[in-house]
């Protein structure tokens, strides 16, 4: 199946803003998703170009406050696994998560950890 084509950067934004709400009560949850599971919960998404996902993973944490954590974090491949490209998406939002792929998931692994506190009591 050919990859989709890019979209537009305001459907990417209108993107982002209808699927942060999503994220926040997963982390509410103490959830991970994948883009498959996002895509039956918001059934108007279309499929996405990989460089559009990570765009949009980019844009629901470009804008939080100081000390909240990465939404985009909860985004996961297969069985709760760190999605391969939230180093990248980490690093260009100030994140250092290391260079060695055990540092990556470490990193990873407690910025999860601290969506879950954060988000816990918030409504």
């Amino acid at each position: 199946m050919p990859e989709p084509a890019l979209l537009e950067p305001a459907a990417l934004g209108e993107i982002a803003t209808q699927l942060r709400p999503l994220l926040e009560q997963l982390a509410q949850a103490g959830a991970t998703t994948t883009w498959p599971a996002i895509r039956k919960r918001l059934p108007g998404l279309p499929r996405l170009h990989p460089d559009d996902e990570s765009v949009i993973l980019w844009l629901i944490d470009e804008e939080r406050r100081d000390g909240e954590p990465l939404l985009a974090a909860l985004i996961t491949v297969g069985d709760r696994q760190m999605h391969p490209r939230f180093p990248v998406i980490a690093e260009q939002l100030g994140l250092a998560t290391g260079r060695t792929p055990a540092q990556q998931q470490a990193a990873w692994a407690y910025e999860v950890l601290k969506v879950y506190q954060y988000w816990r009591h918030r409504h």
